[in-house]
């Protein structure tokens, strides 16, 4: 089991081991990350945790695939767009804004 397992220890799950997914790309973007947070979800720092496979749709209520009001916030304040991304993954969105911001 390497450092990132964690084993359940009781209930329905016990003996089954949880795999926690890197968060070293999500980490390059630091402050970027935390801002989006803030501002996308108005979360703050501590309110969320996030990881590499993180994805707008880890955002929506529960049974929903809509994430076009998530769209129009994220265009309204950093001026990218689904259309700009090639996923929703959050580390394609930072990629995509860092970008943008560096043409600009």
């Amino acid at each position: 089991m390497s450092k990132d397992d964690k084993r359940i220890t009781r209930g329905g799950f016990a003996g089954k081991s949880i795999t926690f997914t890197s968060t070293e790309r999500i980490e390059d973007f630091g402050q970027l990350a935390s801002d989006f947070m803030g501002q996308v979800f108005d979360f703050l720092s501590g309110e969320y945790l996030i990881s590499d496979e993180s994805d707008l749709l880890d955002f929506t209520d529960m049974g929903s695939s809509d994430t076009s009001e998530i769209w129009k916030r994220i265009t309204e304040v950093y001026g990218v767009s689904l259309v700009d991304v090639e996923s929703e993954r959050l580390v394609n969105i930072f990629t995509e804004i860092t970008r943008h911001r560096n043409l600009q």
